[in-house]
């Protein structure tokens, strides 16, 4: 187990073997989660959408769908 101490204004250091081991460097963001009363440090990527990029694609436009929905209704009200 590694243990680190906190500064008087709150930071920490990670190890430097913890660091290579997740390619963590200056700069790096990491989120700090609370998990089963543990604090959890989790890297996040450097620019998150992009892992998204195409994901849906070739499903249904949501505005397509939602403006398809909003024709419908207004159609059935109008009756």
């Amino acid at each position: 187990m590694t243990v680190v101490t906190v500064s008087t204004k709150g930071q920490i250091i990670i190890p430097a073997e913890i660091r290579k081991r997740y390619n963590i460097k200056r700069g790096d963001r990491l989120a700090l989660q609370e998990v089963d009363g543990r604090l959890v440090l989790v890297p996040l990527e450097e620019r998150p959408f992009v892992g998204l990029y195409g994901a849906l694609k070739g499903k249904k436009s949501l505005t397509l769908a939602l403006r398809e929905e909003h024709a419908a209704e207004i159609a059935q009200e109008e009756k």
